[in-house]
């Protein structure tokens, strides 16, 4: 699974790349440069702060444990750490109200 995960964002990575070679060759000034920059990164914070938990503490098992109950189609049945309301996204605690 974790190598599906990795090859899926390499090819992200080469799209963002292949879109960013695109609109940069279109940008026509260096203020132009500057603000498809910052709007992509401001963009890319965004979704981060939506969609990315902080599992800084959690424990390794704990989320190997969680991925095992979802991929074995138990997924309500987890009942761990890592569904805690401090190791979710923002979105996930939202659409948990």
């Amino acid at each position: 699974m974790r190598t599906v995960c990795h090859g899926i964002s390499a090819s992200a990575g080469k799209l963002g790349a292949l879109i960013a070679s695109i609109l940069f060759t279109s940008a026509k000034t260096d203020n132009a440069l500057f603000l498809i920059s910052g709007y992509t990164s401001f963009a890319a914070a965004i979704f981060t702060f939506l969609t990315i938990p902080d599992l800084t503490t959690l424990d390794l098992y704990e989320i190997d444990k969680q991925w095992r109950m979802i991929l074995n189609g138990s997924e309500y049945e987890y009942d761990g750490a890592a569904v805690d309301p401090r190791h979710l996204s923002y979105l996930e605690r939202r659409k948990k109200r």
